[in-house]
């Protein structure tokens, strides 16, 4: 589950709930600290991506201990003055009012100017001033681009850590799921073997029931004449 962060004017931390954490439990909470400038935040990311390989190991030798981090951003730009107003260029630019109100400047210019006489066709005096701020506006949409590639970079980093931590607890439970297999294989053979076993008893049961039941009493008969032809013999020759 991905966690919400926030920046606090206090240096507080708050969890989802909107509760201050403190103590043990802001530490578990993921923090991005802003950096003091976009370089800083650039050479972070070059620094994270150098030891991609090393947090890799770590994650896997613990992944249930890694905790997912939500990357804006936010989290990549920097504080200082210089920061502060790109962030406003950037904004401004990037309006869709700024959009509508050049937009509806210009069409306005192009129908007064012919009518007023103040930039007749072809307009010298419009293309002069549209064409003036094209150098600076296309620094600060390279600036913007920049920000936006940094903020990609760190969030496809994030999601690489968890995903190696995802692939590691799925593997465990692969490695945990054949064991599982390997133990009902075996109770599965101890459980014929029972069934081979208690065939066996029924078979020796119905051997001696058959012969309790059957050849038994005709024994028993034989026994009796035969015991019978004794006795007759012993005492007839007593007699005699």
């Amino acid at each position: 589950m991905t966690e919400t962060i926030e920046h606090q004017p206090d240096g507080q931390q708050r969890q989802p709930g909107g509760a201050a954490a403190d103590g043990s439990a802001a530490a578990n909470v993921p923090f991005y600290h802003k950096p003091q400038s976009d370089a800083a935040a650039l050479r972070e990311i070059r620094h994270d991506s150098h030891h991609v390989h090393e947090r890799a190991l770590a994650i896997r030798s613990d992944p249930q201990d890694h905790k997912p981090k939500l990357v804006l951003s936010d989290h990549v730009r920097g504080s200082n003055w210089l920061d502060k107003i790109a962030d406003v260029v950037n904004r401004f630019c990037g309006s869709m009012w700024v959009f509508l109100l050049i937009t509806i400047g210009i069409v306005a210019w192009l129908f007064l100017g012919n009518i007023v006489g103040f930039d007749k066709t072809p307009w010298p005096l419009l293309l002069t001033i549209l064409n003036l701020p094209q150098l600076s506006i296309m620094i600060s949409l390279q600036v913007s681009a920049n920000r936006a590639q940094a903020a990609s970079d760190k969030r496809a980093i994030a999601d690489h850590e968890t995903l190696i931590a995802l692939h590691e607890m799925a593997k465990q439970q692969l490695k945990v799921l054949q064991e599982q297999d390997s133990v009902l294989q075996i109770l599965n053979e101890m459980g014929k073997q029972q069934i081979q076993i208690l065939q066996e008893q029924d078979s020796v049961l119905a051997i001696l029931n058959n012969f309790a039941s059957k050849d038994m009493p005709g024994r028993q008969q034989q026994i009796q004449q035969t015991v019978n032809q004794i006795l007759a013999t012993v005492s007839g020759s007593a007699t005699s």
